[in-house]
């Protein structure tokens, strides 16, 4: 059985250097070439979740590079984002200054820590949560709700992004997908086949979830659907939607149409994609937990 995390068990800021936001961390390829501008799918999916945010006041919590604070000002929001992360505020702070034509009145960056917000009761329309909740321990999130719910105003939208799926994690990897992998290699043992594809880095086969070294280190708290909806019911929010999700396909991962082909082979066998991106197979294979919910 894990020990219970101490009272005041935290990743500490200094974990997320500048490197893991800017060579890592979800949209780094578009915010390098746009500046905030141009930004990744979960963050086009969280905004396109939000509705209309005209004369709205928004929070970004775990604001990262800032991108989501410009957007929502863009679209004619109030936008607050925060970071406890001195590297990340150091980021947004240089990427909103430099954003030409960015409506700075409506641009606001800070350095806080969600479970003790300094903000107002009731003063925020829409707050985004976007792949903060696998970072705190079940303590600290549980704050983090109660604190999100005091500042959002009644009927004021959360939007939560959290991945990987627990589920996947747990029971699809282990159970299935790694046994594909080995199938893969085997098969491709006894053919004598080689390539860049087929190999134990891009086919992981051992008994734990493949992590890289910045998920190791900062994923205290993954979640699954249900465990993620009943504590956000009983903070005090409403779920109104839950999706599952995967990124739609973007450039190809290879620079040959074959590897391609074959990697599209192989994602089918291991995840039943195109097929697990539809109920209910979405909730057994999809790594992505999108929940929209509303301060009871």
């Amino acid at each position: 059985m894990t020990a219970e995390p101490a009272a005041t068990a935290r990743v500490e800021p200094d974990v997320y250097t500048g490197d893991y936001y800017l060579t890592n961390c979800h949209g780094h390829e578009e915010f390098a070439a746009s500046g905030g501008r141009s930004v990744g799918p979960r963050f086009a999916k969280a905004l396109s979740l939000a509705g209309s945010l005209r004369g709205r006041r928004v929070l970004d919590v775990g604001c990262g590079r800032g991108e989501l604070v410009l957007q929502s000002a863009l679209r004619g929001a109030d936008a607050w984002g925060i970071d406890y992360a001195p590297a990340a505020v150091e980021i947004a702070r240089a990427a909103l200054a430099a954003a030409a034509g960015a409506p700075r009145e409506r641009l606001h960056i800070a350095r806080m820590d969600v479970k003790a917000l300094a903000l107002a009761d009731g003063s925020f329309d829409v707050a985004f949560m976007m792949d903060v909740v696998e970072h705190l321990y079940p303590r600290e999130l549980a704050r983090a709700f109660d604190e999100l719910r005091r500042i959002l105003r009644p009927g004021g939208r959360l939007i939560a992004h959290t991945s990987p799926n627990r589920f996947v994690r747990d029971w699809v990897y282990p159970h299935w997908v790694r046994r594909v992998n080995e199938a893969a290699l085997r098969f491709c043992e006894w053919a004598g086949y080689r390539d860049r594809l087929f190999n134990r880095m891009m086919l992981p086969t051992g008994h734990a979830f493949p992590e890289d070294p910045f998920e190791r280190a900062m994923h205290v708290n993954e979640q699954t659907a249900p465990e993620l909806r009943r504590q956000l019911e009983a903070h005090g929010f409403r779920v109104r939607a839950l999706e599952f999700w995967e990124p739609p396909p973007g450039r190809d991962y290879f620079d040959t149409p074959r590897l391609n082909a074959e990697l599209r082979m192989l994602d089918f066998l291991r995840f039943l994609r195109p097929l697990s991106l539809h109920p209910p197979l979405n909730r057994y294979f999809c790594h992505h937990i999108w929940m929209t919910a509303e301060r009871a």
